[in-house]
Order: structure tokens, then sequence, then C-alpha cells
């Protein structure tokens, strides 16, 4: 069996590539599903796919006018010693977003949004379209479906996956494309029967463009099979995010920690996941009687005994 790795990536193809926002929103969210059959690949929820990308043609073009060389140049990759065309070279070695400076073009990580139960022979990916940048725009504009390889290989996740007790509540902390994990997280537990309760609080820029996958939550939300807090930022005068939400349910937030439910934080590292954890420290004060000192080192024990997990970037 062939070994699919970073140096032997397996070839998907994009079967759809859907736009989530919707009229009025200020991004550009894709909804993306990967074929990988045939690709022998294995995964679980809460891991992440690692893209090699390529710069778009027209980007490979300004590049070789401005080194005013010829496509057809050889050229040694001085990483791998591998020969190849200058074409070649600037479109699959080189980050062409980094010039003048040649930097490598390393690949970009992705969770998996979507239960291998649930889609065995799929992928789906919730991708950010950053302007500017290489992997997204790859994903998101210049590869054709059915048609363009998109590079993959899988990066497991060595903590953050589901309670192996099915029974163990969750509670799910994903603003923006921090969702993606979640959506795999409750496609499994539908699929596995999971009696566990489920808790999501979720935040964007605004409810009516930005509810990614909101059919699927507010379905599952109406059938008691979750609980759905969200955070919708520019929606009032004041913001509002998703570490606001857990504090105004303080109390049956503790309430579900004491009774051993696994927290899961996916997003953003600098400030999102910091007021998250500061926000648990106060609930802990305040809900557990904790002085600020004990309720740090509380924390941090959910952390030590698995139970507080984070997939930040």
């Amino acid at each position: 069996m062939t070994i699919i790795d970073k140096s032997n990536p397996f070839p998907a193809k994009i079967k759809e590539r859907s736009l989530l926002n919707k009229a009025g929103s200020t991004k550009q969210t894709y909804h993306l599903v990967l074929d990988i059959k045939g690709s022998n690949l294995t995964f679980k929820p809460g891991d992440s796919i690692g893209v090699i990308p390529q710069n778009a043609p027209e980007r490979v073009a300004d590049a070789l006018r401005t080194l005013n060389a010829n496509p057809e140049d050889p050229i040694v990759d001085p990483r791998s010693q591998q020969s190849m065309t200058m074409l070649e070279y600037l479109t699959h070695k080189v980050n062409l977003a980094r010039l003048p400076a040649f930097a490598p073009l390393l690949p970009r990580f992705y969770s998996v949004a979507s239960s291998p139960n649930t889609h065995p022979d799929e992928i789906h990916l919730l991708v950010a379209l950053l302007q500017g940048g290489v992997a997204s725009p790859f994903l998101c504009q210049a590869a054709e479906l059915e048609s363009t390889p998109i590079p993959i290989y899988l990066q497991p996740a060595h903590t953050f996956f589901l309670p192996q007790n099915p029974e163990t509540h969750i509670i799910m902390i994903g603003p923006g494309t921090g969702i993606a994990p979640f959506r795999a997280f409750m496609q499994d537990r539908l699929h596995t029967q999971s009696p566990g309760k489920n808790w999501l609080f979720f935040g964007e820029r605004n409810r009516a463009s930005d509810f990614f996958y909101e059919d699927f939550w507010t379905a599952l939300a109406a059938e008691n099979r979750l609980r759905l807090d969200l955070a919708f930022s520019r929606d009032q005068e004041e913001k509002c995010y998703v570490q606001h939400q857990m504090y105004q349910q303080s109390k049956e937030l503790w309430d579900w920690i004491q009774e051993g439910a696994h927290i899961y934080v996916c997003g953003d590292k600098e400030k999102m996941a910091k007021d998250v954890d500061a926000t648990l420290q106060k609930i802990a004060v305040e809900q557990g009687n904790l002085s600020p000192e004990d309720a740090r080192l509380y924390v941090r024990g959910l952390r030590t005994q698995k139970r507080y997990l984070l997939d930040v970037y």
C-alpha cells in the first residue's frame, strides 16, 4: 500500500465549492468537498489535512518577467536538489507572495470539517479566502473543479479528538472557521448515536451573512441534540464575542464541567483563545468559589487531564 505523506501527497480533486457567506458579508468563506476516493486515507474528526498549494499562473508570469527568466530554463531546487524547469520551480516550490525573498512554498493545514463515517470518500474543508495569500486563492479560485490536482496528506491530531466515552459531554468553542472540526465532531456523534450532551459556542460578524452551516446547527438545536449559543459581533452596538456568551452561561457551563465535560477550542491563538481561557478562570472563581490562583491551576489541570483541548493557530 502506498504511503501518503508530505513527500508523496495524494492528488485529490475538488468535487464541490460553494461560498457560505451571503450578501452583505465582508468575507469570502468557502465550503470545499475533496474527492479522496482511492487514497486509502484514514482520518478521524479532529485531524487536519496538509494542502500543498501552487502559485497562480499570473503571479508566476510576473515573477518570470521580474527575473527575466525563460519558463524552460533549468534550475535545481536548493532544498530537494531536484532538477526542474523555472516554471515548475516558481509554480510549486517558492512562495511568490513573499517576494523578493525566496521563501519555500509550505503546506497549509486545514481542520477536516466532515466525519469519515458520514462521508467516507470525501474530506470537507472550510476555507477563508485571504487575498494576497497562496493556499486559499489556489483552493477557492484557481483550482478547477474535478480537474486540478490538490496535493494533500494527513496531519493527525494527537489530542484534539472526541472523548472515548460517548456519554461524555462536549463543549465546543469555535468562532469563524474554527467551527470546522466541530461539524465533523457532530456528524460523528450523530452517526454513533453518542448519548453525551453537546454545546456549541460560535461567533462571527453578522448572523444574516456569516452563520456557517446554519441549517445544520439550527436543526440540531431544534431537535435538542445541541445547545447553541451565538455571538455575532456586529449585530448590535456593543461587540459580543464567544467569551461573552460563555460568561453569560457561567452557572450551566460550570455544571457541565463538573459533570466531566470536555472543552474544545479552535481558532485564533493570539486573542480568542486567551480570552476564552481567562473567562474559564473567571467562571471557576465565581462559580467554584476558587481564588484566582486556584482557578488558574484548576483550568491548567483540565488541560493536564486532556479535558481542555486546543487547536489554535
